[in-house]
């Protein structure tokens, strides 16, 4: 692998630590140390803005708009006009002047800066020593986003100076931030000051939502004055630093998102008790209950490594990401590739969501997973009529989206790529397989399945001597090769989703007449759904145990992927797009990931013939594709190929391996470093009804202890040189290795 580590921040167990200012990644830096709650997500940008180079992005979940005209084309099923997460109000910026000189830290001279994120509750400090003249003014600034009051924010600055010096301060709700740099989504409101408080309110033109920002300043000063502008509200401080003495701001937010327009009045309605109760508990409180917030999430999902800090360092940071990204704390939002801390990708949620994203939920809160399902519920509709648009019927889930439509504007991308639709069709046998939840089968899972089956059908096609089904013109999960025949993935999950459906069609517990009716069902198309995943066409090879990836794989031009220079990734910015379609090079596993969702249908000989054949072609462009690679390369006993790759997944963005952490971060690979250590080193396989572990412990690690809640259990399993360890809080199921073991209470075996 050609990719290389960029280190620059301190090793800690649970803290992000930047010791010393590195202006060369300061993009990189504000990606980090961004904070979210699920509701709201803040870039770690600087709250005084600088000449360096920045993203200032606040995002809302669900707070989005359209382009501003259609692409234009006159092709049926390509989308004419997208949608995106948008850029929003920056609550938090201020300007700092000390004795005329405005504080820019790509200009000013500053000294033992310092930067710590503590994931243990989600504050983040920044403080350096600001040299003015012949005086130094040590500043420091503390920013939290509520995790239990979602839509609370709290800033404070603080300056102690050594001489005497004259400070002039504005705090600033600024509307006018502009998306990708180039537009602001935003129309104006109004605006509003007086006193320590002031607002903006802002809707969107197209999508008919609406943001609201009420701030109050709490000082020991007293405002100066206070001014509006449009889409802006300042408010002004001015005096003198007494030497030694410090000098304290607070700012309390309230941001109500109105995802179905809230009217000022409605805003302030509910922005106004919030923020007052969050002035009047004060910063202690919010940092206390984020505290036991967090402490309860890691308590669900901990994971401890013993023996690399990096390590521990990497999964933690992982482990963080994913509490502050989604919680379920509503049953529209979604996960984006980006999470909450960039523009990249638009904050669309892809398929990664039910394939990479959902195991850490279902084993850390079944609520939280059930929520992220019932997304694709509530946006049922929007995937029928996608089908529609693609002259298929049943429900095409879109490959990027927000609110469910269609947002991918790259035919290529969007009507060729069918895993979206079958991974959430995995999805609800994965959830259903772990919790048999026949309620929410019931109610949502069966009507689902039923149109998911349908379109996975009429996608697909009969070949001209009908003795084979599959589908044709597609793009699997390896982006690098498009309008492929038979890709394997895409026939065998079609296969695999269509028989499921069929099987609960025949049980009379979820046999239900009236959907049947509603999605179009009869006895003739179930006996044809059943004919044709019969005749599926499976390029295996019994001699050699591999898969071809799609029909004629074989036959591409072979490049070697390691010779490819490190300064030319990522290769979407450096290579043209058809020259990466030109070869066998393959962006992220496609074989290889069928082979970890249905892993125990295959055995380690077909697993071993496969990955030997298909990683040396990867060259990882994607995210997504080292923890599958570790997993598998564990599975197989290839152990230091597992832990590299597992390094490179779990410091992924930490170490800027892909050279784009600056964008923001990669939500989807975060989740999957998850898996890397569960499915990977634990040996978790959770597509049948009981679970299986076969733990094996890293050669680099003295220990490492992993926290999964099962139905209602929760189950800790200690990996130790010498032990392994389990306790169960209630009575469970589940194979040690190929032992069926009853577990209620504590067990130590000898390794």
């Amino acid at each position: 692998m050609a990719k290389v580590a960029t280190r620059y921040l301190e090793t800690h167990p649970t803290k992000l630590i930047e010791k010393g200012f590195h202006p060369d990644r300061n993009m990189v830096s504000e990606s980090l140390f961004a904070l979210a709650n699920e509701y709201c997500g803040v870039r770690a940008f600087f709250e005084e803005g600088s000449s360096l180079p920045s993203l200032i992005g606040t995002y809302y979940n669900g707070i989005i708009e359209k382009a501003l005209e259609d692409t234009p084309n006159a092709y049926k099923g390509i989308v004419k006009r997208g949608h995106f997460t948008i850029n929003s109000i920056n609550f938090l910026k201020v300007r700092i002047e000390i004795d005329g000189e405005v504080l820019d830290l790509g200009k000013s001279k500053i000294q033992d800066f310092e930067r710590i994120l503590d994931m243990d509750d989600g504050l983040l400090v920044r403080r350096f020593t600001w040299l003015v003249g012949d005086n130094g003014v040590e500043i420091t600034f503390r920013r939290l986003l509520s995790m239990t009051r979602p839509e609370v924010a709290y800033q404070s600055i603080s300056f102690i100076a050594k001489k005497a010096a004259h400070l002039n301060i504005s705090f600033e709700l600024d509307g006018t931030i502009l998306h990708w740099g180039n537009h602001c989504y935003w129309d104006r409101g109004s605006e509003f000051t007086k006193d320590n408080r002031a607002y903006v309110y802002e809707t969107t033109p197209t999508t008919n939502q609406s943001l609201l920002s009420l701030m109050e300043i709490q000082s020991s000063w007293q405002p100066k004055s206070s001014e509006t502008e449009e889409k802006r509200a300042i408010i002004h401080y001015s005096g003198d630093l007494e030497a030694g003495k410090a000098v304290e701001f607070e700012r309390f937010v309230s941001n109500i998102a109105g995802k179905k327009r809230l009217s000022e009045e409605q805003s302030l309605a509910k922005a106004k008790p919030a923020l007052e109760k969050a002035c009047r508990d004060g910063f202690a409180q919010l940092l206390l209950e984020n505290s036991n917030f967090f402490a309860e999430s890691y308590q669900k999902s901990l994971i401890e490594i013993d023996g690399d800090p990096a390590d521990q360092q990497g999964i933690r940071f992982c482990l963080f990401h994913l509490i502050q990204t989604y919680h379920g704390l509503e049953e529209d939002n979604n996960i984006g590739a980006k999470g909450l801390t960039g523009e990249a990708y638009s904050g669309h949620a892809f398929w990664d969501s039910e394939t990479y994203c959902l195991p850490y939920y279902l084993f850390s809160d079944k609520k939280i997973a059930k929520n992220l399902l019932l997304f694709r519920y509530h946006t049922l509709e929007q995937a029928k009529a996608r089908a529609k648009d693609l002259d298929c019927v049943g429900a095409c889930y879109p490959i990027a989206t927000r609110n469910g439509e269609e947002a991918c504007a790259l035919w290529q991308h969007a009507s060729t790529q069918i895993q979206p639709t079958s991974a959430v069709g995995y999805a609800i046998q994965h959830y259903m397989t772990l919790y048999e939840d026949d309620a929410f089968m019931r109610d949502y899972g069966f009507e689902m399945l039923l149109e998911i089956s349908k379109f996975l059908y009429s996608r697909g096609q009969w070949n001209q001597h009908h003795t084979a089904f599959g589908y044709y013109g597609v793009m699997g999960p390896d982006e690098f090769q498009v309008m492929v025949n038979h890709n394997t993935y895409t026939n065998l999950m079609g296969k695999k989703i269509i028989e499921y459906t069929l099987g609960l069609i025949d049980d009379s517990k979820y046999r239900n007449e009236s959907l049947l009716c509603k999605a179009g069902y009869n006895d003739e198309l179930i006996r044809d759904m059943r004919t044709a995943c019969g005749a599926m066409r499976i390029l295996y090879d019994e001699k050699t145990k591999l898969f071809e990836q799609h029909d004629g794989f074989y036959d591409l031009p072979h490049i070697d992927v390691d010779a490819i220079p490190p300064e030319e990734f990522p290769l979407y910015s450096h290579w043209s797009y058809d020259r990466i379609y030109r070869n066998d090079m393959i962006k992220q596993p496609d074989v290889l990931m069928f082979l970890f969702l249905y892993n125990q249908d295959f055995s380690d000989e077909i697993i071993r013939a496969n990955y030997e054949f298909y990683e040396p072609r990867c060259i990882h462009e994607s995210s997504l594709s080292p923890s599958i690679h570790s997993i598998l390369a564990e599975q197989i006993g290839k152990e230091d190929e597992a832990l590299s790759f597992f390094g490179f997944a779990t410091r992924l963005d930490l170490d800027d391996y892909n050279r784009n952490t600056c964008e923001g971060l990669h939500m989807t690979s975060i989740a999957a470093a998850w898996m890397n250590i569960v499915y990977g080193f634990l040996g978790l396989r959770s597509e049948r009804t009981i679970l299986k572990i076969n733990p094996r412990l890293p050669s680099r690690w003295n220990s490492y202890r992993v926290t999964l809640h099962y139905r209602e259990a929760t189950l800790s399993v200690e990996v130790r040189k010498d032990q392994l360890i389990l306790h169960s809080d209630k009575p469970v199921q589940l194979y040690v290795g190929n032992e069926l073991l009853h577990l209620d209470g504590e067990k130590t075996f000898l390794r």
